[in-house]
């Protein structure tokens, strides 16, 4: 287990330099991290069914279906608490490592004995649970109702409020992808060529700019949320 001691920070340890976590008294930040185990993932590494806290990198519930299809189910990203002790098909659900990341385990009963607790660290631990709700249930809303191009949108203004995407918020819409196109692809439940489509019609609308790899810089903000919002319907799906 990972000790720590008075002269190295929380942050050294592993603990996400992020709300809520950065803001625990410092007895509640100690005795999360005396019941966690730092694990460094690569892409493609996996952790089977656990809790624990993302502290940086990228991660996801991976699942196989019966034909071989990949589905990516959620993202984590640096600071999300992930919780897969409870579910259902816990040894069906894979944590993936899409980026290189920092995982710190917890203990399988930990969640459920802080939350049991009701202190700081159970506020902290059900605002993570609460964050992560609402974006899969946007996520689901989004993959049931819209085309791929409202999906493609409506994910990068997803990824404009991942911590590492803050700094963008003071100069030009420029939104780093912290996964790779196929992986954005299984995400939001379309073919890469699919996605490759969605993002040349944005761009030769003049609506987006591809810049490299892992950038996109949003040109039209009004347009691009309107088509997130569901505002490029299918023909057969327009309402009269």
């Amino acid at each position: 287990m990972l000790q720590v001691s008075e002269d190295v920070s929380r942050h050294e340890a592993g603990l996400p330099n992020t709300s809520p976590w950065n803001l625990l008294p410092e007895r509640g930040a100690a005795h999360l991290l005396s019941a966690a185990t730092p694990i460094h993932l690569l892409r493609g590494d996996r952790v089977d069914g656990t809790a624990g806290i993302v502290s940086s990198g990228v991660l996801t519930v991976e699942r196989r279906l019966y034909d071989g299809r990949r589905v990516l189910c959620t993202l984590f990203h640096g600071g999300d608490l992930v919780d897969l002790t409870r579910s259902e098909r816990r040894h069906q659900d894979h944590l993936t490592a899409l980026t290189p990341s920092l995982f710190l385990r917890l203990k399988d009963d930990l969640v459920e004995t802080i939350i049991a607790g009701r202190n700081e660290l159970a506020e902290a631990v059900l605002a993570r649970l609460r964050n992560h709700f609402e974006r899969m249930r946007d996520h689901v809303t989004d993959l049931v109702n819209k085309t791929p191009i409202e999906r493609l949108a409506a994910l990068m203004f997803e990824f404009q409020r991942w911590p590492e995407n803050d700094a963008s918020r003071k100069g030009p819409k420029i939104i780093r992808l912290p996964i790779q196109r196929s992986d954005i692809a299984d995400y939001i439940g379309v073919k890469p060529e699919t996605l490759s489509r969605a993002t040349t019609k944005l761009a030769r609308e003049g609506l987006i700019k591809v810049i490299g790899q892992d950038e996109i810089q949003i040109l039209d903000v009004p347009a691009m949320r309107r088509i997130a919002e569901g505002g490029r319907p299918r023909q057969s799906n327009r309402v009269a």
